[in-house]
């Protein structure tokens, strides 16, 4: 895949290291200060807003500028904004409002991170690399999430709050300096710049494509909202089941979790070959339908190792699905139009999760039967599975998809048509 891909790959990694600092670091800070769950709990809140403000902002930023740059100046950003909050961490301050200030600062980044680093991976790497190069991240990223952690305990333990802050900030001047490194993509393969129009408009644009021009995309994107709400049901009061219906030590739920992140580190490596062999979309359908089978799998299973095991191959099976998603949609959508379907089909597949873990809690407090839930999150999956199988979304296409203002001339193909000029 080549030396840029693998640069922007260690950048990847670091920020991402980054982010499990800040994201541990700025909760135990607040409980040392306060010894109030609320307060601490108020972290995680702070955190969320932004994804809800900034998604589409973030899309449309993503499409009008340099994405290269746009890498660069949010990690630098987020480097200011900790190294910041790290000086004021060393004067002794207790006051509470830098640290929610930086937690939603630096949650701000990600959601217009996301959407230009996911546009710029294509012009990084060739259109037949890109599911492995889509699972070497995710595969990254999901080390990350088992490591991150302890890492921040880590330091927050032996190095103290201050000296944490200030490697979280060192983590994203690493990334932005390696993003530095990647030459610009040539002149040929630059996007077309996109014609001027006001921010309703963009999004405007992109939601029609996605709905209007394109039923593959919109048929994925309706996918996941509704396989997130089912996820949800269950989620939200997993571990809640695991202590009140299976009576598990907190050890024995640490098994189950890490068998989670085993799971989703093994599905996201073997997804790059799956993607380069199957049709992404086909993919999708089928991991989705043997996640519902997975899920009912739960109601027999006692111990912590049959609960682990369960639990850690539907980790696998959502691990498969971003790569094969981040593959089809990096294919199918104009260069012009990427940042923004990213951010909005992103939005919409995350909107359900609120609802759905609000719900969760309703239910099992209504009907005390965890074992329903269980049995109505799978059904949902495999039902979900069923109305994806007849929709376009089972079709193979390569190429991008146009119809969209600006788009490349490049027809889409499918397995059965003949190839077209």
């Amino acid at each position: 895949m080549g030396s840029r891909y693998y640069t922007l790959l260690t950048a990847y990694l670091t920020s991402s290291l980054g982010n499990w600092l800040y994201r541990l670091a700025l909760p135990l800070l607040v409980l040392k200060l306060t010894g109030s769950a609320l307060s601490t709990g108020a972290v995680y809140a702070v955190e969320y807003i932004p994804f809800l403000l900034l998604s589409l902002p973030g899309g449309v930023f993503a499409d009008r500028f340099d994405r290269r740059k746009l890498l660069i100046f949010g990690d630098m950003t987020a480097a200011v904004i900790a190294t910041a909050l790290a000086v004021v961490v060393s004067t002794g301050s207790t006051a509470l409002w830098p640290i929610y200030l930086t937690a939603f600062l630096l949650a701000c980044v990600e959601p217009v991170y996301h959407p230009a680093f996911q546009s710029f991976l294509p012009e990084v790497v060739p259109a037949d690399r890109l599911g492995p190069a889509n699972s070497w991240m995710h595969s990254g990223d999901n080390v990350m999430s088992m490591i991150g952690p302890a890492a921040a305990g880590g330091l927050v333990m032996f190095l103290g709050y201050q000296t944490t802050i200030y490697v979280n900030a060192a983590t994203f001047v690493v990334s932005a300096l390696a993003i530095l490194l990647i030459r610009p993509a040539a002149a040929k393969g630059e996007r077309t710049p996109p014609p001027k129009a006001t921010f309703v408009q963009d999004v405007r644009v992109a939601l029609r494509y996605v709905f209007r021009r394109n039923p593959v995309l919109a048929a994925g994107s309706l996918m996941f909202t509704g396989t997130n709400f089912a996820i949800w049901l269950i989620q939200a009061n997993f571990i809640f089941y695991l202590t009140t219906y299976r009576h598990m030590s907190p050890q024995l739920i640490g098994i189950v979790l890490a068998a989670q992140g085993v799971g989703a580190v093994l599905g996201a490596a073997v997804a790059g070959r799956l993607v380069q062999k199957y049709p992404p979309g086909r993919i999708l359908i089928t991991t989705t339908a043997a996640a519902g089978l997975g899920t009912l799998l739960l109601i027999p299973a006692r111990g912590p190792l049959a609960i682990g095991v369960i639990w850690g191959a539907l980790y696998a099976l959502g691990s498969i699905n971003p790569v094969a998603w981040f593959t089809l949609r990096q294919k199918i959508v104009p260069r012009e139009l990427l940042g923004r379907v990213v951010a909005s089909t992103r939005m919409l597949a995350f909107a359900s999760i609120p609802v759905s873990a609000l719900l969760a809690g309703a239910l099992e407090s209504a009907f005390h039967n965890m074992y329903l839930i269980i049995v109505v999150g799978g059904l949902l999956r495999l039902a979900i599975a069923g109305v994806a199988w007849l929709s376009p979304l089972r079709t193979p296409v390569e190429g991008v998809i146009e119809d969209a203002p600006g788009a490349p001339r490049t027809q889409p193909r499918t397995a059965d048509a003949e190839k077209t000029v």
